[in-house]
């Protein structure tokens, strides 16, 4: 039976040393059922299960690792081991067992070892999610001075974000730059290289240094493509943010790919990783046009307690339901403090706004975007800055303005290889070229848009691009109907029933008789006899386009 216990481990320990965890779990306990496993080896078995989305195997594994490290005396290990199996049970989204274990942790450790610096990084995060980040910075930086190994980079990597959560984005940045040396010339734990890498990459993406987190992310790629498993939550939030910067580069059917994948892994598990992956699920699928899909991955996020916005306002205005769009994005905007996740949805809300004909509510949301990007310096914010300056100066009737700001936002998206930003520059440019007279120059744009969207699989903007080439000119006073609605009116005008429009917009029922109460209320009209009428003779529809 020694023998067989012997054998058992020898494997578990090359297959853990080879990074093939699931293997490894199953050995350790082949191994553990024959004979109790050394410390040291039950830790590698909790690491192994813990690492492949064993939870709860990890979580029973890490309290007797815990148990036998107090009985020794090695109360360091017991409270980095500590550490781990709180970090367990926050992944497995059991926050109240968390936040009993550290409480039973300082009982058991004594008030010195309580305030070991692994035990302070509970502390540190609890003040960053609740707002208190200069605090949150304090704590983690003493981690650093203080500490040595692995709690030094994690520390940093949670400095970092925290910093630019903060908005301190070069600072920030720099954290997790450090954090990433050390993993690139050291190596570390594959419990804490996930972490060092997701930290980094969504880091990037939040600062928007895109560049930096496309080079990280080929980093981080070739790890992943190393392992033979990638399933669960451990694993599944790096993938994330490979699938967000596939969709930034323009392969939407990879990303789509990825992430749907990552979903189904993620089955049957709860928390912020799930919502985080249905969220993003949620935007891949209405950038594509799928909307039910879209609205029951939205769905999903928000059961696992994730934000469902801005993605679920720019999902309502897709469908042509600008009054929820716009309620739903000034909502979030009552709650949402961190600068990055704040710059989102001021992006959406310009865009929604502007569709409302709300242009001072637009200016508000420009304002705001202006003022916390003052100190903010990178090519992308300055792009986001440009281009929501530029969508306020088109729709406030100054397209001469406008042009060199969209100019020079889709210049800096070209260098950025971000096609699906580039090409919704190139519509805007469009209507200012046509503003401006010039429509041979809006053709062209028009076109290179078109190009772009076809090839994305973008099928609502190609069908906002045919409605912004269809429609005239605006004028002077369309009683304050949005484009959907006119959209609506037009194809009431050509004598099409609710259903037919419904089929021919993509909408339910339901979606177009509430565009069509709006219509009446805002023409103050009461059938739609009345209200075909009332458009032709102000020049709201053109009989031209019947």
């Amino acid at each position: 039976m020694e023998a067989v216990a012997t054998a058992h481990l020898a494997r578990a320990r090359e297959l853990h040393r080879v990074s093939r965890w699931e293997e490894a779990c199953a050995e350790y306990a082949a191994a553990d059922a024959d004979e109790s496993l050394a410390v040291e080896d039950l830790e590698a078995y909790a690491e192994a299960a813990q690492v492949s989305a064993r939870g709860d195997e990890a979580v029973a594994l890490l309290h007797r690792v815990f148990d036998l490290r107090v009985s020794a005396g090695e109360l360091d290990d017991a409270a980095q081991v500590a550490f781990w199996l709180w970090w367990a049970l926050l992944n497995n989204n059991e926050v109240v067992q968390a936040s009993g274990w550290l409480k039973q942790t300082s009982r058991a450790l004594g008030p010195d070892m309580a305030s070991s610096l692994w035990l302070r990084i509970p502390e540190a995060m609890f003040h960053a999610t609740t707002g208190h980040r200069s605090r949150a910075g304090e704590l983690l930086r003493a981690i650093v001075d203080e500490g040595q190994g692995e709690v030094i980079p994690w520390a940093l990597s949670m400095w970092g974000q925290t910093l630019i959560d903060e908005g301190q984005l070069e600072d920030g940045l720099d954290r997790l730059e450090e954090a990433m040396a050390i993993l690139r010339s050291h190596g570390l734990s594959p419990r804490v290289t996930p972490w060092i890498y997701c930290a980094a990459v969504r880091g990037c993406c939040l600062a928007r240094d895109f560049a930096r987190a496309r080079a990280w992310n080929r980093s981080m790629a070739r790890w992943l493509d190393s392992l033979t498993s990638l399933g669960g939550a451990y694993l599944g939030n790096c993938r994330i943010y490979r699938s967000r910067l596939m969709l930034l580069n323009g392969a939407w059917p990879e990303a789509l790919e990825e992430i749907a994948e990552v979903c189904t892994d993620l089955d049957g598990y709860t928390g912020w990783v799930c919502g985080h992956a249905y969220y993003h699920l949620g935007d891949v699928r209405r950038l594509r046009g799928e909307w039910d899909a879209a609205e029951e991955a939205y769905r999903r996020a928000a059961e696992h307690g994730c934000p469902t916005q801005p993605g679920l306002a720019l999902l309502r205005l897709a469908e042509g339901d600008v009054d929820a769009a716009s309620a739903g994005v000034r909502r979030a905007l009552t709650e949402v403090t961190a600068r990055p996740d704040r710059l989102d949805l001021l992006k959406a809300a310009v865009t929604i706004y502007l569709e409302e004909g709300k242009i001072e509510a637009a200016r508000d949301a420009v304002t705001e975007f202006e003022e916390i990007t003052e100190e903010l310096t990178t090519p992308v914010i300055e792009a986001e800055k440009s281009t929501v300056r530029g969508a306020l100066a088109l729709a406030d009737g100054d397209p001469g303005s406008a042009l060199p700001l969209l100019r020079r936002a889709v210049g800096i998206w070209q260098e950025h290889d971000a096609p699906h930003e580039r090409a919704k520059l190139n519509v805007l440019i469009g209507q200012a070229c046509r503003a401006l007279g010039d429509h041979d120059g809006a053709r062209l744009e028009f076109s290179a848009a078109r190009k772009t969207f076809e090839r994305l699989g973008a099928l609502p903007d190609l069908a906002q691009l045919d409605r912004i080439i269809a429609a005239p000119n605006a004028g002077p006073d369309t009683h304050g109907l949005t484009q959907r609605e006119i959209e609506v009116l037009r194809l009431i005008a050509r004598g099409k029933a609710n259903r037919a429009i419904a089929n021919d917009l993509h909408l339910s029922e339901r979606t177009v008789h509430r565009h069509v109460s709006n219509i009446f209320t805002k023409l103050n009209v009461d059938s739609r006899t009345a209200a075909v009428t009332h458009a032709i003779k102000h020049h709201i529809v053109e009989t031209a386009t019947l």
